[in-house]
């Protein structure tokens, strides 16, 4: 009974780490739509939005890679998928900060994403499996 109230209690904690990293991920893209098409500057300054922009999305970031193993796909895809991500953050990083190589971060980033769509995405069965408990000979 222990151990099922564990598993309980990490499972609400993984959906409620999940919930903020949407929020956080909500907030970071609005704050991109700012940055990049300058819609709604008048709302919030430039240098305020880059800043939200790059705290935010770090931080959903970071969320996210804590429990992509508790995802309904494979921790296979979601592992590629995430670090896809994460490069191309990075990327955005690079191009908001007008650093050098932003431009070939970016172009890694986007294959990393776009290949991970080719790792076979098998969903994860969250129920346990109770054979050891029954005789399937029978």
């Amino acid at each position: 009974m222990d151990k099922r109230n564990t598993s309980n209690q990490q499972n609400s904690i993984l959906k409620m780490i999940k919930r903020v990293a949407s929020f956080f991920f909500g907030l970071a893209f609005l704050m991109s739509l700012i940055v990049f098409t300058g819609f709604g500057s008048e709302w919030i300054p430039l240098s305020i939005a880059k800043t939200l922009f790059l705290v935010l999305g770090g931080i959903a970031l970071i969320l996210n890679l804590i429990s992509y193993r508790f995802g309904k796909h494979d921790p296979s895809f979601s592992l590629f998928y995430w670090l896809g991500t994460v490069v191309l953050f990075i990327g955005l990083m690079h191009m908001i900060l007008h650093w050098p190589y932003a431009y070939y971060i970016l172009i890694v980033g986007m294959l990393m994403v776009g290949i991970s769509f080719f790792v076979p995405k098998g969903t994860v069965d969250s129920t346990p499996s109770d054979n050891d408990l029954l005789d399937e000979d029978l």
